[in-house]
């Protein structure tokens, strides 16, 4: 395991889930990639990504029944006064309102109490795979977009890269440029097959790499024409 973590080859995000939680979106997490995930019962929330980001889900039944047996606002409080960021997703369609005792504004004002007066952040998603995406981009806003694209993307299969010395030295001579590491390197060697197919793509083409984003295509533009 020291080797996975230090290891440029590798750079997994550290996903811990609360033990109650459905496997489903565990399932949802695997899909995306390269993340060390492991369940175990946590004491305030129920995602915590890298120890930096604490995330409380909850689907509608779930949120209004915590507001019947008073969870809610406990929960909320130990949210806010714990020292990693956090915030509240309620997951559902709006539909889903109807089926449950309490009336619009009701809930309104409750949502509104959690936002305002607890400060707490409560974000909005309609299904298992829109939280996972949100929790994700979530992380990453929070943590200033250092969370590298790669760490959602499995690393191409390459073991004639240690028997291609050539090969070798062209990934060495991609991961001289902004944003591009030794995955995106070997990627962008894939899908172009040399340095000159990489070099003179054009903006789209890049884009189409898996993991290539648009800050690391106008990075590489900017070097090749200075």
């Amino acid at each position: 395991m020291p080797n996975l973590l230090k290891s440029s080859y590798y750079f997994p995000l550290q996903v811990t889930i609360d033990d109650r939680e459905p496997t489903a979106l565990e399932q949802e997490f695997r899909k995306l990639g390269n993340m060390i995930i492991h369940r175990q019962r946590l004491a305030i929330g129920d995602y915590l990504f890298d120890g930096d980001f604490l995330v409380e889900r909850k689907t509608i039944p779930d949120f209004c029944l915590s507001i019947k047996d008073g969870r809610l606002f406990r929960q909320a409080g130990k949210l806010v006064n714990c020292r990693t960021p956090a915030c509240l997703i309620l997951e559902g369609k709006n539909r889903d309102f109807k089926h449950t005792d309490f009336s619009p504004q009701a809930l309104q004002g409750i949502l509104l109490s959690l936002s305002l007066a607890f400060r707490l952040p409560v974000l909005r998603t309609k299904n298992i795979k829109e939280t996972v995406q949100v929790m994700l981009q979530s992380f990453k806003q929070l943590t200033g977009d250092r969370l590298e694209e790669q760490r959602f993307y499995p690393r191409p299969t390459s073991s004639r890269v240690k028997s291609d010395p050539l090969l070798a030295q062209k990934i060495h001579v991609l991961e001289g440029f902004p944003g591009i590491g030794v995955d995106k390197a070997e990627r962008l060697l894939m899908k172009f097959g040399n340095l000159r197919g990489v070099f003179t793509a054009g903006e789209e083409e890049l884009l189409n790499v898996q993991g290539i984003g648009t800050k690391t295509v106008n990075s590489l533009i900017e070097v090749l024409k200075k």
